[in-house]
């Protein structure tokens, strides 16, 4: 039996993929929850069961810390528990495995080298020329910023950071905001303009592809309506869910009396374009590409996720697959047999929007529950509500219920 090192935020939905699988599994995250199986052997960084507050993850966070729990499990001298394989998820890649650790690189099963995917502006450079992506730039200093929205007067733009994903750290900014910032440096006082890009604002629905691929070949998967806190009514861009499969009855939610969209056309060029990308940067694995459909029907690419996506668990739901076995075996030059999908599957995170106190949230499709008593800060995630069924209304129904019992048992 092989040692199967899982890492990353949150390892939950890979552990439970993993422990179907003939693997001795360790997880080293973030964080552990309630509903947290227990592999063969785990460490977390946070400890909810004895915190009186979660505090904050951008605070608290960093990959080095999933390296230094790794630490006496990647240099132990037992043959028993050596790791054979180490599959990463949201939160750290190989890059980060450096100095000491950079001989565990090439037992990493996924993509070795994404600093020209993950740094937004070299994507974008990468792909302007071939593809269709919103106007990116990425300014020096205040001056500069500012004659690009002069110059671009009838566009509207984001800041969004250079790295970064789930939407965090995004907002809108246009020449009136711009000035305002000039004089009284709200935002700009917190962040180095130097780590983000100007990207044209476009207006229009989020959706997502998730890809299987090797080194020869690679597969379309599924495609999703990506669901932000924007869809939802919000001021923030932060990633809140997924609904998977996308098709017309899909694409309508939250859409309001947006013209008809033909799904079967969007979801060939979806799958055309994601499996392009995934060839021209040379991923393997499981890997997302987030696209805006905008209001004209012209589909833009927005950035490569890659690593796992937020639909992990949808996917599986959906296409009755393992996904962990899928990933490792794609790595490894085997594309698996891909079914048709047989339901729906929503995928929705719940935020605090001020802090909170965990009661008892052992609820029907409730996910990444946190422990009972803790405290929740104000805008960090609280839980995830995931509901599967044939039938999109039911699916739907039973996220809405699931979620009002969440708020009824926390105060």
């Amino acid at each position: 039996m092989e040692n199967l090192l899982l890492m990353g935020i949150d390892t939950r939905p890979m552990v439970n993929s993993a422990l179907k699988l003939d693997y001795k599994t360790f997880s080293i995250s973030y964080f552990k929850t309630v509903d947290f199986k227990a592999p063969y052997a785990e460490k977390h960084v946070l400890d909810q069961e004895s915190a009186i507050s979660c505090g904050r993850f951008e605070e608290n966070y960093s990959p080095d810390k999933l390296l230094e729990l790794s630490k006496d499990l990647l240099f132990q001298n037992n043959d028993e528990d050596e790791i054979d394989k180490i599959v990463l998820t949201t939160g750290i890649n190989s890059k980060n495995f450096s100095g000491e650790y950079k001989k565990f690189r090439k037992i990493v099963h996924g993509n070795k080298n994404t600093e020209s995917v993950e740094n937004k502006f070299k994507f974008y450079k990468k792909l302007k020329n071939k593809f269709n992506v919103p106007l990116t730039f990425q300014p020096s200093d205040v001056g500069e910023l500012n004659e690009i929205l002069q110059q671009y007067s009838n566009n509207q733009f984001i800041l969004k950071p250079l790295q970064g994903s789930g939407g965090l750290g995004i907002f809108l900014i246009n020449n009136e905001s711009c000035d305002e910032l000039k004089q009284d440096n709200e935002i700009y006082q917190n962040i180095s303009l130097e780590n983000y890009i100007l990207q044209e604002y476009i207006e229009g629905t989020n959706i997502s592809s998730s890809v299987l691929s090797s080194h020869n070949e690679r597969k379309n998967l599924i495609n999703s309506r990506l669901i932000t806190e924007h869809d939802l009514g919000n001021d923030s861009y932060e990633y809140s869910g997924n609904i998977l499969p996308l098709n017309e009855n899909s694409f309508r939610m939250f859409n309001g009396n947006q013209t008809e969209i033909n799904a079967n056309e969007i979801n060939d060029e979806m799958k055309n374009t994601s499996e392009d990308l995934i060839k021209q940067f040379n991923l393997i694995g499981s890997n997302g590409v987030d696209y805006i459909l905008d209001n004209n029907g012209e589909l833009k690419i927005i950035e490569i996720n890659p690593r796992f996506q937020g639909t992990y668990e949808l996917v599986e739901n959906v296409l009755g697959i393992n996904l962990l076995y899928a990933h490792i075996k794609a790595c490894e030059g085997e594309i698996i047999d891909i079914p048709n999908p047989s339901q729906y599957s929503i995928k929705r995170i719940i935020y605090a929007r001020k802090q909170v106190s965990i009661g008892n949230l052992n609820i029907p499709n409730v996910y990444d529950i946190p422990y009972e008593g803790v405290k929740i800060e104000k805008d960090q995630p609280l839980v995830t509500i995931i509901s599967s069924s044939k039938d999109l209304k039911t699916a739907t129904n039973n996220a809405k219920i699931a979620e009002e019992k969440v708020y009824e048992n926390i105060k």
